[in-house]
């Protein structure tokens, strides 16, 4: 993976950790990085699909 910058403490990193991603309304989204020491502090992200139909019935398990 490249060295990307840390959204936290804006220092550069070898070893990036995807902690968002970002969304825009023209030009699409973009990942947002951490560092390995700033990533744990970031908060966990909500899957935009866990509440859709296919994901409860995929949590129910097969229709008998």
């Amino acid at each position: 993976m490249s060295v990307q910058v840390c959204a936290r403490c804006q220092e550069t990193t070898g070893q990036p950790v995807v902690v968002a991603i970002a969304h825009g309304a023209s030009a699409g989204g973009g990942a947002v990085y951490a560092c390995p020491d700033c990533a744990p502090t970031f908060p966990q992200q909500r899957d935009p699909f866990d509440g859709t139909p296919l994901a409860r019935a995929d949590a129910l398990g097969p229709v008998p």
